[in-house]
């Protein structure tokens, strides 16, 4: 890990919020930035008490996707089992989000690019705000995909649309986003945080039970 913090757990009740705090790389994802969510995952899985996850994106932002100025993976480097555990990792973080035991909301808002898209897949709700803009284009710049985040695309919005928007790379605007289902929520960029606070508040008002998963 380096000094810097790329995420920010902050826990009040029944209510965790994780925030990515790369606002000034439009929270663009590293390897230092999948250790803290794995890490912070794997601390609220042991939380009964916490209910509700918010996950979010500081600055003008969620995230801007792989960090093309480094690499998004860790040096890949060893015998072919250690390659393949290495490889895996984005992968197994994004099933550690679509397991942990809390209800998952995704505050979605500027660039939701590439990786970014399938961490925002992999969470219950997603409410964005109207100047959201999804794009897979990892084929567009010729990087792999290597996530193998696309089964949750395809359990999202189905399988022709995420084939439309993974092989054309194109971007995707709210509206759309709203009707795929991506988005079960779009409001203005100035309503956005009254919006995941009222959806937090409807999920704290049903009882406990109902909401586990």
């Amino acid at each position: 890990m380096t000094n810097e913090q790329v995420v920010r757990l902050d826990v009040e009740g029944a209510v965790a919020r994780l925030t990515l705090t790369r606002a000034a790389k439009l929270n663009a994802l590293n390897d230092d930035v999948r250790r803290a969510l794995q890490s912070a995952l794997t601390e609220l899985e042991e939380r009964p008490d916490v209910r509700i996850v918010v996950l979010a994106g500081e600055g003008r932002a969620f995230s801007a996707g792989a960090d093309l100025t480094s690499t998004a993976y860790p040096p890949v480097e060893g015998d072919w089992t250690t390659r393949r555990h290495r490889t895996g990792t984005w992968q197994r973080l994004l099933e550690q989000l679509d397991r942990v035991p809390q209800v998952t909301v995704a505050r979605l808002h500027g660039h939701v690019i590439g990786g970014a898209a399938l961490l925002a897949a992999a969470c219950d709700i997603r409410i964005a705000g109207d100047d959201t803009v999804v794009r897979i284009h990892e084929l567009a710049i010729g990087i792999p995909l290597t996530w193998a985040g696309t089964p949750l695309l395809v359990r999202e919005i189905g399988l022709p649309l995420t084939r439309d928007w993974v092989m054309t790379c194109r971007p995707v605007a709210s509206e759309e986003l709203l009707r795929s289902g991506y988005a079960q929520r779009v409001v203005t960029a100035d309503e956005l945080d009254a919006a995941v606070e009222e959806c937090v508040a409807q999920l704290l008002a049903v009882p406990p039970g109902p909401l586990a998963r």
